[in-house]
């Protein structure tokens, strides 16, 4: 279970069908601009493409940190929707940014994904053992869909695991957050800044992270 979560918590930078399980053995995989419109076609099509990419990286033997950071910015950060997912992880204090300040967290959020998930995504070495399952059955709201995946592993039936992606369209469709067990990463991450921001206050934050930048 805990490779799973490990899958689960990398997937959104993290950045991942009532239908037909399909391995990770299926490659190439689709691009996602050559899939259908709707959201669990999307999906499918993100996950697919990303795990063919990481299949193919530990298949050349190449699975280095450095590798699969330079993988995880070209695969998996492009997919995300990364200003609306700081927007809702600040909350209220979003509006009390200016556009400079905005781009900081931003920018803080990806680092933070990239530098708590890559070092997992490079230990991984099951790619080729991955199912994943889009539930067609999904939720959608104006612009923003809840699509169920369901992933396990072939040799470890106890290995297995439902999140909910979060997904918003503009102009097509990306992640924004991811929901396990009604535990949301950006809850997650709204409640971190909120704590930093009620101790040290929003400038002193953001002259912190752009000395670490």
């Amino acid at each position: 279970m805990k490779f799973v979560l490990n899958i689960l918590k990398a997937f959104l930078i993290n950045f991942l069908f009532i239908g037909i399980i399909h391995a990770a053995t299926l490659c190439p995989s689709i691009s996602p601009k050559s899939a259908g419109s709707s959201a669990p076609e999307q999906v499918e099509a993100i996950l697919n493409d990303v795990v063919c990419a990481f299949i193919d990286l530990n298949s050349n033997n190449n699975g280095s940190m450095k590798s699969t950071m330079n993988l995880t910015k070209k695969k998996i950060i492009p997919y995300i929707d990364l200003e609306h997912s700081t927007e809702l992880a600040l909350g209220n204090y979003w509006s009390q940014l200016d556009n400079r300040q905005r781009k900081i967290f931003e920018r803080d959020i990806k680092n933070s994904l990239i530098n708590d998930y890559v070092g997992i995504l490079s230990e991984i070495n099951q790619w080729e053992d991955i199912n994943i399952k889009v539930d067609d059955q999904y939720s959608q709201n104006g612009n923003t869909a809840r699509v169920k995946v369901s992933i396990s592993l072939d040799d470890d039936a106890s290995a297995n695991a439902t999140v909910t992606l979060k997904l918003i369209n503009k102009e097509r469709w990306k992640l924004y957050d991811l929901e396990y067990q009604s535990i949301s990463i950006l809850d997650i991450e709204k409640i971190g800044y909120d704590s930093k921001i009620k101790r040290q206050g929003i400038e002193k934050l953001v002259e912190k992270m752009l000395s670490k930048s």
